[in-house]
C-alpha cells in the first residue's frame, strides 16, 4: 500500500513538473515567435511580421493583438481598416495593452472605426490615463476643457495637463497657460494640488 501511494505521489509530482517545463517551454516560443514578428515590423517585411504575429494575436497575446491593430489602422502590409484596427485594439485593451486603450480613445473621439463616440472615448483616454500613459492624459484634459462625453470642468482639464508635465510632457506648459487664461486663482490652485495628490498617491 505504501508502495502503491508512494507510485502515486512520484507520478503526481512527475506530471507537475512536465507542467511546469511545457508552460515555460511554450512561453519561450511565444516570446521568441514575437520578437520575430516585432523585427520584421521594424525592417519593414510586414507579411512575415503578419505571419509571425496573427496566430499570436489569435491565440490571446495581447500585444500581439495591439500590434495587429496598428498594422491595420495604418495599413502597414495590410488593408487599411479602422474597423478591424478597433477590433484589434478592443481584445489588447481588454488585457490591459495602455497602448491599445489610448488609441480606442483616438478612434472612438473622432469616429474612425465606428460612430463617433465622445463617451467612449473619455472611458477609453481615462483607462490609460490613469496609469500614465501622457497622450491620454492630455487628450482627456481636452475633453473635459471642450465638456465632450463628459461634463465641462476646468479643474480637471488643467489637472490632467498638469499631470502629464510632471511626467516631463514639456509640451504641456503651453497648453497649461492656454487653460489657465479662463481659470480662477483658486481653480488653477486645486487642479495643481490634484495633480500632486495623484502623484503622492502612485508613488505610494
Amino acid at each position: 500500500s505504501n508502495e502503491s501511494g508512494r507510485a502515486a505521489m512520484n507520478l503526481q509530482k512527475t506530471t507537475v513538473a512536465i507542467s511546469v517545463l511545457l508552460h515555460f517551454m511554450t512561453g519561450s516560443v511565444l516570446a521568441q515567435d514575437y520578437d520575430a514578428g516585432i523585427a520584421a515590423l521594424k525592417s519593414g517585411q510586414f507579411v512575415i511580421a503578419d505571419r509571425e504575429l496573427r496566430p499570436l494575436a489569435e491565440a490571446g497575446h495581447g500585444n500581439a493583438q495591439f500590434q495587429l491593430g496598428v498594422m491595420t489602422e495604418y495599413g502597414r502590409g495590410l488593408v487599411r481598416s479602422d474597423a478591424n484596427a478597433v477590433f484589434w485594439y478592443r481584445k489588447a485593451a481588454a488585457q490591459d495593452i495602455v497602448a491599445a486603450q489610448y488609441r480606442l480613445g483616438v478612434l472612438h473621439d473622432n469616429g474612425w472605426g465606428e460612430d463617433r463616440n465622445y463617451r467612449q472615448a473619455v472611458y477609453w483616454y481615462k483607462k490609460a490615463a490613469m496609469v500614465g500613459h501622457g497622450f491620454a492624459q492630455h487628450d482627456l484634459a481636452f475633453m473635459y476643457l471642450d465638456g465632450k462625453g463628459v461634463k465641462q470642468d476646468l479643474v480637471q482639464a488643467y489637472k490632467w495637463l498638469k499631470i502629464a508635465q510632471m511626467q516631463g510632457n514639456t509640451l504641456m506648459a503651453k497648453h497649461l497657460r492656454l487653460v489657465a487664461l479662463g481659470m480662477t486663482a483658486s481653480q488653477i490652485n486645486r487642479g495643481r494640488r490634484l495633480a500632486f495628490e495623484w502623484h503622492a498617491a502612485r508613488r505610494l
